[in-house]
């Protein structure tokens, strides 16, 4: 057995060990960006109600019944929740990042969700004075109801219905994602111009230049958050460009896609990454476009400036993966997402399905670099022992790292020894730690299916919310 090079995991964990003390890691891990979620829920419901509050404030309009004013307020917290929604993106880690990107686009999903109900009852509460009920004629002398501004409302309406219910079927549309993505994006800058003309033309209160200056705040921020993501963030993709290194199968269909940076071109060292983090991966052609796609990233930031992937196929663009060529340009937007590890060694637990290895791969490779000695149970479900994606390197950093690998399989072959079927709450409570369980860090990652279902059974386990990471 030969002596451990220094600086290498052996020399670390040797030291270490010798001197009694918790190992050092040589490159620290930078904090967490973004709001708190109760901080980021209080931040929206104040911006939300903003207008309302300016509106009451701004000057009596005629007497009013309680109908009207519940429309205008429907109506304005609508388009203050739409204008906000664009900051929902999940790429804006100064807002969002502690939420995660999965929990953000769900919060964009059920915002629209809000919205739409909210704009289409908007115009049948304000009231006919013949009838004193509510009911849409045009004839409250405080709204200045004319041909624009009907047809800017019936616009808005039918565009966000459109947008809403092709987002819902989105799967089923005859058109690639990337398409979708882009009429998505034209969509919503028309909406908001289309409700901002018919907010302007029919309510008295947005008359008030306090109410006009506020929509227009959020209007060129929305307008500027479209800008970033679709301009800027690609320009700066395009002056720090990668190419594809390697594609490597690790799984029956599984791929692990390994990207450097290409010579003579950019600064590389500002993507700097945190285990388990994501980015946005576009792959040949140029950065400028909607055909972008979330991958975490699988390898370690000691592997820096490389960087992989492990990919599962499963639509259009990933079922091309195996396909892709060494030399393939590649542009990264990132990085982002909070699946990150904690720096103290707490014991840890990872729960993942299929390709949700991916983050989990980074994390245990960043452990294995810096001699990082905590316990770790790892619980990994797939569809068959075949579709298990890197098992020779996971069964090897189980010799090399305090890991405990518990492999779950669908539909084993007569060979499979292993535990079968899916993660339940029985399966977790039979391979979970016994002692100090509720005091691990738990990171789940696997779908929206799997992730909420684990979450509902570890909370049942007794495991406290805090201490659970869902997706990335």
């Amino acid at each position: 057995m030969t002596d451990p090079t220094p600086d290498s995991p052996e020399s670390l964990r040797t030291a270490a060990d010798a001197a009694g003390r918790p190992r050092t890691r040589r490159r620290p891990w930078a904090a967490q960006h973004g709001l708190r979620p109760a901080m980021l829920a209080l931040a929206f419901l104040a911006l939300a109600a903003a207008p309302l509050a300016l509106s009451a404030l701004a000057y009596p309009l005629a007497p009013r019944s309680w109908w009207d004013d519940a429309a205008s307020g429907l109506g304005i917290a609508a388009f203050a929740a739409l204008l906000l929604a664009f900051a929902l993106s999940g790429r804006y880690e100064r807002i969002t990042g502690r939420l995660g990107v999965d929990w953000t686009l769900r919060l964009h999903r059920w915002l629209a969700y809000a919205i739409l109900p909210a704009t289409a009852l908007h115009p049948f509460l304000y009231t006919d004075p013949d009838s004193g009920g509510p009911w849409f004629a045009g004839a409250d002398p405080t709204l200045p109801v004319g041909l624009l501004s009907l047809v800017t409302g019936m616009g808005a309406y039918i565009l966000l219905a459109a947008m809403v219910i092709t987002a819902l079927d989105r799967d089923t549309l005859p058109v690639r994602y990337e398409t979708w993505r882009r009429l998505h994006a034209v969509g919503a800058l028309m909406l908001a111009g289309l409700i901002a003309l018919h907010a302007f033309t029919a309510s008295g209160y947005s008359a008030h230049p306090a109410v006009a200056a506020f929509w227009g705040v959020l209007l060129v921020a929305a307008a500027a958050s479209l800008i970033g993501v679709h301009v800027v963030r690609p320009w700066r993709q395009w002056r720090a460009p990668y190419v594809v290194e390697t594609v490597d199968k690790v799984g029956a269909d599984t791929w692990e896609l390994r990207l450097r940076p290409r010579a003579g071109r950019g600064t590389h060292s500002a993507l700097t990454f945190r285990p388990g983090q994501f980015v946005w991966l576009k792959l040949g052609g140029g950065p400028f476009g909607a055909d972008d796609h979330p991958f975490s990233i699988a390898t370690a930031p000691e592997d820096a400036p490389t960087i992989g992937f492990t990919i599962r196929e499963k639509g259009d663009f990933t079922k091309a993966i195996g396909r892709c060529r060494p030399g393939t340009p590649a542009y990264l937007d990132g990085p982002h997402g909070h699946f990150v590890p904690d720096e103290a060694e707490v014991p840890t637990v990872y729960i993942a399905g299929g390709v949700g290895i991916g983050p989990v791969l980074g994390h245990l490779r960043t452990f294995r670099a810096e001699g990082d000695n905590r316990p770790i149970t790892l619980i990994y479900a797939s569809a068959s022992p075949a579709e298990i994606a890197e098992r020779a390197e996971l069964d090897a950093l189980a010799g090399e790292l305090n890991l405990t690998i518990h492999y779950v399989v669908r539909a084993p072959d007569a060979a499979w020894r292993g535990r079968t079927g899916r993660i339940t709450r029985d399966l977790l409570d039979a391979t979970l730690p016994v002692q100090g369980r509720a005091d691990c860090r738990y990171f789940v990652c696997g779908g929206e299916t799997l992730e909420a279902a684990v979450y509902r059974d570890l909370r049942a386990l007794g495991i406290p919310a805090r201490r659970i990471v869902v997706g990335s």
